[in-house]
């Protein structure tokens, strides 16, 4: 059951797993497509209103009807990738395709502590070591804040956030902002690194998430003022929603998926009518309530399983998508959180899905640890081998070195050996595997081994310093945010 006019990449763009088949996503899309030019969707800003009615919207009541034509245009016009650059201007990612990149989240409330462990609101030196440990581990691609900063005034919290993150790493940042002008000054900060807007829109080492529509089917007025401004700033754009199961959405995972999407596909819409062409990637928090709390949950097999499956209808749309992974309904970095952030971290990336942050969430997105984003690193790793398979040709086959040694011969001291084991083991950081005899002269347990290894990257690692003319424009910046909100 082909959509009409537009195009399956779903062979094409799918990881090593599919969650749903190829006419289960065309089933799903069709639904959302019904759903956006039957039900519609409430949207509440007069500009936006006015973009749809030009573009052939039929506003009824407070909804507007989105004609089905119209959101395949935009579909077939968005990039089908998004591309990140780190501060040197070297290609960080391309979320495209079968590529899976990791980050952290954003806006956790409450920090796990790392010095006491204990529970705290989250404070700006939480984005600082944040950024700093993800800047370390090799295997996060991104940067979030983590934090949602409490000791500086609300209203500038999320350049406060920019400016810790540009200063702490050297990876691609996505921010957030809680109003347009916080949006325009962190960009300002980037265009001051990058030496100009152009040379930051040419090479972008930032992306910029306006927030979420209100499940279900609303775009309130200023969410779509901040989704406008960051259309409009020239960098990419993160559009996602909340489907939580059995609260805001239809409790079936079909149900949930299609309302979803349609809310995902209107800001797809208003994108490309604000620049065509411009690169958009969109996902959806595939949670479940827990009925017997009323609380999401984050480590549930439902939430592994949405997020394959958002996976999934992105590759058939070939648009990038934002996943969830690396977050845990745990309250410490403990063996439940193990269990919940390996699940996810596989699923993602047996799946495909492109962008897949919240690494380091604790207690169902309401705190952060810094070890959580360690264990992450660890569990990335091992999920990445296993992605990447196995080359198969004539000296991988190996038929000389196998004649060569013979029956009842050893490879160990083979050349052959020296020269592939690198590339086909993965060598962890963490995990133990130490003969008794030697673990038992320091007899650490894994949370130890992740404590003192997060340790050792706040005492030691520090990302290349900004040039002092830079770090003056920055914090004249920020400057400005206080003075603003004076």
């Amino acid at each position: 059951m082909a959509i009409e006019g537009l195009k399956s990449y779903y062979q094409i763009n799918g990881g090593l797993f599919h969650a749903v088949s190829e006419v289960e996503c065309e089933r799903i899309i069709n639904a959302a497509l019904t759903i956006m030019e039957t039900t519609g969707l409430e949207v509440q800003h007069e500009r936006a209103v006015a973009l749809l009615d030009k573009a052939g919207c039929k506003k009824e009541g407070k909804t507007v009807i989105f004609p089905r034509n119209l959101v395949i245009r935009c579909i077939n016009s968005a990039a089908p990738e998004l591309v990140l650059y780190d501060r040197f201007g070297n290609v960080a990612l391309r979320a495209g395709g079968s590529n899976t990149y990791y980050g952290l989240g954003p806006t956790n409330p409450f920090f796990n502590d790392f010095e006491t462990g204990r529970r705290r609101e989250a404070v700006r030196r939480d984005v600082t070591y944040s950024a700093r440990v993800a800047d370390a581990c090799p295997n996060i691609d991104f940067v979030m804040g983590l934090a949602q900063i409490s000791d500086c005034p609300v209203p500038i919290s999320d350049v406060v956030e920019m400016y810790e993150m540009l200063t702490n790493t050297v990876k691609p940042v996505i921010g957030w902002g809680v109003g347009v002008e916080g949006l325009r000054e962190q960009v300002e900060m980037c265009s001051a690194i990058a030496g100009s807007r152009k040379d930051l829109i040419d090479k972008p080492f930032a992306a910029l998430f306006p927030g979420c529509p209100v499940t279900p089917l609303i775009i309130p007025h200023l969410i779509y003022e901040k989704l406008e401004y960051c259309v409009q700033s020239g960098l990419p754009v993160i559009w996602m929603s909340g489907a939580q199961l059995g609260s805001v959405a239809p409790v079936t995972m079909a149900g949930a998926l299609a309302s979803g999407l349609a809310e995902m596909l209107a800001g797809v819409v208003l994108s490309q009518l604000i620049r065509e062409g411009c690169s958009i990637a969109c996902g959806m928090v595939v949670l479940t309530v827990d009925m017997s709390t009323t609380h999401s949950a984050y480590g549930s097999p439902e939430h592994c399983l949405g997020e394959s499956i958002v996976a999934d209808l992105f590759h058939y749309l070939n648009l990038p998508s934002m996943q969830t992974g690396g977050v845990t309904d745990s309250k410490l970095v403990d063996e439940q959180a193990a269990i919940e952030t390996s699940m996810q971290i596989i699923m993602n990336s047996l799946s495909g899905g492109h962008l897949v942050h919240d690494v380091g969430f604790l207690d169902g997105a309401m705190s952060g640890a810094l070890e959580q984003i360690v264990m992450s690193d660890e569990i990335i790793g091992f999920a990445r081998r296993i992605t990447k398979g196995m080359k198969i040709n004539r000296d991988t086959l190996a038929l000389d070195v196998i004649h060569e040694v013979g029956p009842g011969g050893e490879f160990l001291t083979h050349e052959h050996t020296f020269e592939h084991f690198r590339e086909e083991f993965w060598f962890p950081t963490l995990i133990d595997r130490q003969l008794y005899s030697s673990w038992s002269k320091t007899s650490l347990d894994m949370r130890s081994r992740i404590h003192n290894k997060t340790a050792g990257i706040l005492a030691e690692h520090r990302a290349p310093a900004l040039p002092e003319e830079v770090m003056e424009q920055l914090n004249y910046i920020l400057e400005q945010a206080q003075t603003r909100i004076q």
